[in-house]
This record gives structure tokens, sequence and C-alpha cells, in this order.
């Protein structure tokens, strides 16, 4: 149960500092202001057939000014570069993401390039190891996983107090300098 309430509270400091970015409207929460953010490694969907192009489901996910998937955001409690980049994979073959409330579908789009993904963990002890292992980590899984032909445009992880320098770094080196001027 601990281990809930750390990732609530992971979220809620992840949501406080989206909010003034990109506000409400564009920001949705799984369990909270939606049931279900489901993400499919196809882009056209049929009933029936949706469960086996399930691939994940994600915690945060904002869309920019037209509507479009921009960002998803993966809160990790685990400071484990093995939970932690699970999501990587993931979001390279995502094709389409179905956001639902109360049952009902309330938003259903095609995922396309640029999507960022910004991994975030509890802030570590002072002088930690994460410290020098997370840009590391972070700098052999770019060398590695191919986001040049995928729906992932570029990806960050970092700690919880490093947030908003991280997504600020992510944007601009996105070319979505814009939504931090």
């Amino acid at each position: 149960m601990e281990n809930n309430k750390e990732h609530k509270d992971l979220v809620d400091k992840v949501y406080a500092i989206l909010l003034p970015v990109f506000g409400k409207d564009s920001i949705f929460i799984e369990g909270r202001c939606v049931g279900y953010i489901q993400i499919f490694d196809k882009s056209e969907l049929k009933n029936g057939e949706m469960n086996r192009f399930k691939i994940a489901r994600s915690d945060i996910m904002v869309f920019d000014d037209e509507g479009k998937p921009l960002l998803v955001v993966e809160p990790e409690t685990s400071s484990s570069p093995k939970t932690f980049g699970r999501s990587i994979p993931i979001y390279t073959i995502a094709k389409r993401v179905i956001i639902k409330s109360e049952g009902k579908v309330i938003k259903s789009k095609k995922i396309e390039s640029p999507l960022l993904l910004l991994i975030v963990i509890p802030e570590q002890k002072a002088n930690s190891q994460k410290d020098v292992q997370l840009p590391d980590v972070e700098n052999k899984i770019k060398m590695n996983v191919n986001t040049r032909d995928s729906n992932i445009k570029d990806f960050a992880i970092c700690e919880s107090n490093d947030l908003m320098p991280t997504l600020r770094r992510l944007f601009n080196n996105s070319k979505y300098s814009r939504f931090f001027d």
C-alpha cells in the first residue's frame, strides 16, 4: 500500500509542474480525470480485436494545442533501470492512444512522431549513485534504441526534483521550445 501512496505523491508532483505549462485540459491522468489511458501498437483498431494490440497503460498523457499526443510521463517509484527502462521500447512501437472514462471512449488518437517520453523517479538521497547513473543510463539507451524509425521522438529520465529542467531540455531538443517561451 505504501507503494501506491508513493506513486500517487509522485503523480501529484508531476502534475503540479505540468499544469502551468500545458493547462488542465491538455493533461490526462489515469485513475483521476480519466479511467484508463491505453496504448496500442496498431493505429486502426476493430472492435473485438483491440485487446490483441494493447501494449500498455499510461500514467500521464499530454496533448498539444491540436489535440495530438505530445508527451507521455511515466512516474516510476522504483529507481531501478530495469523497472523504469521498460517504458522506452513500448513507446517506440506505439501507434494509438485510447482514453476511457466511465467505460466510454473520450479520446482516440493516432500517435504520430514526435512523441516525447519522460520517465520520472522519486528524488534520491543527496550524493547518491543515481545522480551519475541516470544520465549515463539515458545516454546508453539512446545509443541503442532507434528513435528515428519509431513514434517516439525523444525521451529523458530524471528524478522528480529535476523535472522542470529535464522537461525544458527535452522540449528544446525536440523543437518544442514554444511551450517554455
